[in-house]
C-alpha cells in the first residue's frame, strides 16, 4: 500500500498544526489545485519518458514528487517476478511521501506514457506548514486521496467479482481524468491502460480481463479502443460493479 506519511519537524509549534487542520478542505482540492501549487513550490522538473522508472523499490529520496503530466503506475515485483500494481498515478497526484528525508520506497513508480514530474524537497512541505498552510493542506490531503484509491482497489481484489471489478475500475478510472480535464461526464477520454495493467491492478490474468471487456462491451456499457475509454452507460456499468445512487450529483467514487 502507498505510504503516504511526512515528517512533521518537532519544532512546529501547535499553532501551525491548528492551521493545517483548519486550512483542510472538506472535499479533495480539484487536481488543477494540486498542479498550481506543486508549480510554485517546485524546485525542478523531472522529465519521464515511457517505460522508464520514476523511483525503485528499496530506492531512497528526500523529496516528493507531483504529476504535471502523464500517467504512472505504483508497482510491487513478488519473488517469481509476478506484478502488483497498487494504483495509477495521474495529473495531479501526488508520490513518494516518506517518515522522513532518506526514507526507503516501498514500491517502484514506472511512467505509462511520457511524464512530467514536479519534484519538492520535503523540506519545502515542513516550511509550508507553517507559511502556507492551505497549500500544504492540499498537499496532505491529495495524499489521502491516494489512500483512498488504494483502499478501493483492495476491495476490488478481494470482494467483487472480476466483471464487478472490472467494472468499478473502470468508472473509478474515468471519474478520476474527467476531473482533471474538467470535462463532462460523458466525455471519452485518453486511456493508455493495456488489459496487462488493468489484471496486474486487479489481479486478474490478461485474458480474463479481455474476456469481461468484451461482455461489458457487447452490454453497450463501455467502449474501450486505441487507447480511449468512453462509458455511454454509466448508471449500468454503476449497477454491474454493485454501486447504487451513482446518478445522484452529490455521489463520487472515492479515488
Amino acid at each position: 500500500m502507498t505510504s503516504t506519511h511526512i515528517e512533521i519537524s518537532s519544532r512546529f509549534d501547535t499553532t501551525a498544526s491548528r492551521q493545517v487542520q483548519h486550512a483542510l478542505p472538506s472535499c479533495p482540492a480539484h487536481p488543477k489545485s494540486i498542479i498550481d501549487v506543486a508549480e510554485t513550490h517546485a524546485t525542478r522538473h523531472k522529465a519521464v519518458e515511457a517505460g522508464a522508472e520514476l523511483f525503485a523499490e528499496g530506492g531512497t529520496s528526500d523529496c516528493i514528487y507531483v504529476v504535471l503530466e502523464g500517467w504512472l503506475f505504483l508497482h510491487r515485483i513478488l519473488e517469481d517476478g509476478r506484478r502488483q500494481i497498487l494504483d495509477f498515478a495521474l495529473p495531479g497526484s501526488v508520490l513518494s511521501y516518506g517518515i522522513q528525508p532518506g526514507s526507503t520506497f516501498a514500491f517502484s513508480a514506472e511512467a505509462i506514457t511520457n511524464t512530467v514530474i514536479a519534484v519538492i524537497p520535503l523540506r519545502q512541505v515542513n516550511s509550508l506548514l507553517r507559511s502556507n498552510p492551505e497549500s500544504a493542506a492540499m498537499i496532505l490531503n491529495a495524499a489521502n486521496e491516494s489512500l483512498l484509491s488504494a483502499f478501493d482497489t483492495m476491495t476490488d481484489i478481494g470482494r467483487r467479482t472480476a466483471r464487478e471489478a472490472v467494472a468499478h475500475f473502470l468508472l473509478r478510472m474515468h471519474q478520476r481524468v474527467v476531473e482533471t480535464i474538467g470535462s463532462e461526464d460523458d466525455v471519452t477520454i485518453s486511456f493508455p491502460l493495456h488489459q496487462e495493467h488493468i489484471g496486474d491492478a486487479l489481479g486478474l490474468t490478461a485474458v480474463h480481463v479481455c474476456r469481461t471487456l468484451r461482455k461489458l462491451r457487447n452490454d453497450g456499457l463501455v467502449e474501450v479502443s486505441r487507447g480511449h475509454l468512453h462509458i455511454p452507460d454509466p448508471e449500468g456499468l454503476a449497477m454491474d460493479a454493485g454501486i447504487f445512487g451513482y446518478e445522484q450529483p452529490e455521489f463520487r467514487i472515492a479515488s
